[in-house]
């Protein structure tokens, strides 16, 4: 039977290379020259980062504390996998920017779960400071999640106009409004 400091140590550990992987291809993102043609994706993404700098900075004391290491091979395998939902088969392709904020939008909530299950996790291991952390980290990245959310409808019409197709340009802010509308309380009940 594995003892409680294991537990949090693997926890913790997987989070930092979930949260590493996730670094690493917004990090591409914002070298993409594209990026800086869409301000508002730009600013996200940037927002995106500097959280993931701040979180990173703090799974790692906790696991040093815990006298855990960052990685191993199995976990940097396993974090792998993951970091395809994180965008990074972004290495291979040459999507619109639409594409990179969705792959962002994949991997924050693939983190939003995540940090769900170690919040948890500590708290059932009454471990307190690791349990603030994982609250902290599901705090932060969920606004960043609806933010993606509303910036997506505008990509999405830029993309199409790209094609030079016939579109409605003013659905934009309709689209906003439907989506947000559409994670809301009262569209539940």
């Amino acid at each position: 039977m594995r003892d409680n400091k294991d537990i949090l140590q693997q926890y913790v550990s997987d989070m930092v290379s979930l949260d590493k992987h996730i670094l690493e291809a917004v990090e591409r993102q914002l070298e993409d020259q594209r990026l800086g043609s869409f301000p508002e994706a730009r600013q996200v993404v940037s927002r995106i980062k500097q959280m993931l700098d701040s979180h990173l900075s703090g799974l790692k004391g906790e696991l040093k504390s815990l006298g855990g290491e960052e990685s191993g091979p199995v976990k940097e395998a396993v974090s792998a996998v993951a970091g395809v939902a994180a965008g990074l088969y972004d290495k291979v392709r040459h999507d619109p920017v639409s594409k990179m904020l969705r792959d962002d939008y994949t991997a924050l909530s693939l983190a939003a779960i995540s940090y769900t299950m170690l919040h948890t996790t500590a708290l059932a291991l009454k471990h307190q400071s690791i349990a603030e952390l994982g609250l902290r980290g599901l705090r932060d990245v969920t606004p960043l999640i609806v933010d993606i959310s509303q910036v997506i409808p505008g990509l999405v019409i830029k993309d199409l106009e790209d094609e030079q197709v016939l579109l409605d340009r003013a659905v934009g802010q309709e689209a906003v409004r439907k989506t947000q509308q559409a994670w809301s309380a009262d569209h539940i009940k």
